[in-house]
């Protein structure tokens, strides 16, 4: 079994998989497009993300161990999708450090920290505008899209500033946890309407591309905060960019955009009470380990036969 692994530079935990002693295995780390296109021809597993380019040349793959939790590419690899390569991911492995992200990017909103910052930076006590201008999260209603593992670690903070969780999801589990209701995405709009905050966790699939359209943002409260953490596409920028030119918005904190790198022409970066950080919501050092130890734990797996974890359902797109 050859297993070519990609990420690997600058992350000391491929250590890891050092000990890994299973029948056969060969493990062939490469940091150069070159280097694997040269070993992906003969390889069983690939840890790193599938390119059309590499799955016709990757004659012998029989599984793909995403790095990531989303897998938004299947959308333009058809192939992938109808063969018999088996795609997991790593869900679960980014849920706290997103989960912090969400509240770092609510906070800094309802704190108005940015303002500060630029106070500071101009050596201006700014006490007087500031005051009485911030916002406790304690009591509002956070409606989360997207209830999967991201989406409860999310909830799971929530409820310990004490603020109401209510969660829409296109598969809802009654009786989840950390959440006072969880409905299915017909009732998106009740959610938009009743959330003081609400926070995208979902897949973009081609369902939930621009899920959210001007539309849906007029439904929200006028003074409610959105935060975008999960990927980009599900929100209509150039009407988010409305919304919040126009103050039909208190603020939105986005770490994910519809292209990226963000083109320094984007509309966004001039938005009001906008904050944008450059997909880096789910970047951890223990992330990392996380990640590795799923592959850790499917690498055995694999060589024994055994059902995977985390396997994705190819034609759902999660």
């Amino acid at each position: 079994m050859k297993v070519v692994l990609t990420q690997t530079e600058g992350s000391p935990h491929f250590a890891l998989l050092d000990d890994l002693d299973l029948p056969g295995m060969q493990i062939v780390q490469v940091s150069t497009p070159e280097e694997l296109a040269a070993e992906i021809v003969d390889a069983d597993v690939l840890y790193g993300f599938p390119t059309a380019d590499l799955l016709r040349h990757g004659k012998a793959l029989r599984w793909i161990q995403s790095p990531s939790a989303g897998v938004n590419y299947l959308q333009d690899l058809t192939e992938l999708v109808e063969n018999d390569i088996v795609l997991t991911n790593t869900r679960g492995a980014h849920g706290p450090s997103i989960g912090e992200h969400t509240f770092a990017l609510l906070f800094a909103l309802t704190r108005h920290i940015p303002a500060s910052v630029q106070a500071q930076r101009d050596h201006y006590w700014a006490r007087p505008e500031l005051y009485r201008t911030s916002r406790e999260v304690r009591g509002l209603t956070m409606g989360v899209i997207g209830f999967g593992a991201i989406g409860r670690a999310v909830a799971q903070r929530a409820r310990g500033f004490d603020m109401e969780v209510i969660a829409v999801d296109p598969h809802p589990e009654p009786g989840a946890p950390f959440v006072a209701e969880t409905w299915d995405m017909e009732r998106l709009s009740d959610l938009l309407r009743q959330s003081d905050v609400v926070v995208v966790a979902a897949p973009l699939t081609a369902e939930s591309y621009h899920l959210l359209d001007a539309a849906a943002l007029a439904r929200m409260k006028s003074d409610a905060y959105l935060i975008v953490v999960s990927r980009g596409g599900i929100v209509d920028e150039d009407a988010l960019v409305d919304a919040l030119q126009e103050g039909r918005l208190a603020g939105a904190g986005i770490d994910v955009t519809e292209a990226e790198p963000l083109s320094s022409e984007s509309r966004l970066w001039d938005a009001p009470n906008l904050i944008i950080t450059p997909h880096t919501a789910g970047d951890s050092s223990e992330k990392e380990q996380r990640c590795i130890e799923i592959l850790r734990e499917n690498l055995m797996r694999f060589s024994q036969g055994e059902t995977l974890l985390n396997v994705v359902d190819k034609q759902r797109g999660y």
